[in-house]
């Protein structure tokens, strides 16, 4: 989350400074493409004279040593990842023992070693052998930290993190934290009890899995519940469910840039707000194919002119629909929203209109909106703060009582997403949280995934690619 770090002060290290590993995953909100540095992990010197980073500088994964006066060892990629809406695994080994030059420092991501699987490196420049990193060596007085660079304020990573590990004197690979699937092919997260029964992690090592959400900073190196080398937080990160074996949407930064509407993105791209005097909508990053059912939530944090909150295929979206709304002309691609002034929006493939004859709320600030969507009866259904709109019973199947019949083509990709101008919007895909509140009353599917305020209907599901696997 933006403007959070963890941090501790480093104790005596096991290692000489000549090793150590760095594994993470991480889910970026933005890559910052040309504008500054956002910090993932460094051992820095309070007096600026010895750090050893990662980090991501100008859009592109760094990994850097600082000794004295100057960055004697320094990796940056050629490679420039572009689905940061994806959960992507880094791993980077010092080992300066290693009599090749380029097996004193290696980057991998995903898995895969950058120099002989992604292009090779920008820049490329490697400690000399038996190089003692100070960073790494040093006893007393030095921080470890998480999800910042420098002391700068705006130097802070913004998005998701997972399963943060430090190696204190060992190298190991990136097969030790990683796997490949043999069903997807997709790289995964070993286990936490995978990686303590093959990691020795020396006295300043640590593995952080953020599953205690009152102690986010826990160190679960080992099986017992030692506090030695937990970190402190600072800020306002919180604990989601959103991890690297199950994906959840955030709202699509990257791909949907309204050119017309002012708008910025919030608390890791779970919150919106469109400015203005035009419309624009924004889908989410990931959703079903044409069947399955569906549930998220997004609250109204405030509202001046427009709002409007559903579902619309991929299809819309990239014909027109980000520089529109929901119900807008867009070559006649099915779309689905709910407005504030209580009408449903539509596109379908023969028309577009809206839906006024039926009894929906109009919903304003501070309200809660409910969006089910149901691919399997081709119905949608809306509400606020707890109630459906129209009567409706998103469980009524093929009856579809209450609900707005829906034209789903074969084949369709649905998103989620919101639309509206000078309008502020928190999405919920299951997180559980609105900006930083957590929601009052927990409720999950019927699988138990996901984290909402109110009860999600039988047979409706959160979307995330667990479940889009087995329902979409």
């Amino acid at each position: 989350m933006p403007a959070t770090t963890l941090y501790r002060t480093q104790g005596t290290p096991t290692g000489d400074g000549k090793k150590g590993t760095v594994s993470l995953w991480m889910k970026p909100t933005y890559m910052t493409y040309g504008s500054g540095t956002r910090g993932l992990f460094e051992i820095r010197d309070p007096g600026v004279s010895a750090s050893f980073d990662l980090a991501i500088d100008n859009g592109k994964i760094w990994f850097g040593v600082f000794n004295g006066s100057s960055w004697i060892g320094s990796l940056i990629p050629n490679f420039e990842p572009h689905d940061w809406n994806a959960w992507m695994h880094i791993v980077c080994v010092y080992d300066s023992a290693q009599s090749t030059d380029n097996q004193r420092m290696i980057m991998y991501i995903n898995g895969k070693d950058i120099r002989t699987d992604y292009g090779g490196y920008g820049t490329e420049t490697y400690v000399a052998q038996d190089t003692v990193s100070t960073a790494l060596a040093a006893s007393s007085s030095y921080l470890q930290r998480w999800a910042r660079y420098s002391d700068t304020s705006s130097y802070y990573f913004d998005g998701y993190l997972a399963q943060c590990i430090y190696v204190d004197g060992e190298a190991y690979q990136a097969s030790t934290f990683g796997s490949t699937d043999a069903t997807t092919g997709e790289w995964k997260p070993k286990s936490d009890g995978e990686i303590r029964s093959a990691v020795t992690f020396g006295d300043q090592g640590s593995l952080l899995p953020f599953s205690d959400g009152s102690n986010l900073g826990y160190d679960y190196q080992t099986s017992g519940r030692s506090t030695t080398n937990d970190f402190t937080v600072s800020g306002s990160g919180y604990k989601t469910s959103d991890n690297p074996s199950n994906n959840q949407p955030t709202l699509n930064r990257q791909v949907y840039k309204p050119s017309g509407p002012s708008y910025s993105y919030s608390q890791a791209n779970q919150g919106l707000s469109f400015g203005g005097s035009d419309w624009a909508s924004i889908p989410g990053t990931i959703g079903p194919g044409d069947s399955g059912k569906w549930y998220f939530e997004a609250k109204v944090a405030s509202l001046t002119n427009y709002a409007q909150v559903g579902f619309m295929t991929a299809a819309f979206a990239n014909y027109k629909g980000y520089e529109g709304y929901f119900g807008a002309s867009a070559g006649n691609i099915p779309a689905y929203g709910y407005g504030q002034d209580g009408k449903i929006y539509y596109s379908t493939t023969s028309a577009n209109g809206q839906n006024t004859s039926a009894d929906w709320a109009t919903f304003a600030g501070d309200d809660i909106c409910m969006c089910a969507l149901d691919l399997d009866n081709n119905f949608v259904y809306f509400g606020k703060n707890g109630t459906w709109g129209n009567s409706g019973d998103p469980t009524s199947g093929s009856t579809g009582t209450g609900g707005q019949a829906v034209d789903n083509p074969t084949g369709s990709l649905w998103l989620p997403a919101v639309a509206g101008y000078n309008v502020t919007w928190l999405v919920n895909f299951g997180n559980g949280y609105f900006d930083t509140t957590q929601v009052a009353s927990p409720n999950s599917d019927d699988g138990g995934l996901g984290t909402f305020e109110y009860d999600v209907p039988a047979g409706y599901r959160t979307i995330c690619t667990k479940n889009i696997k087995t329902y979409g």
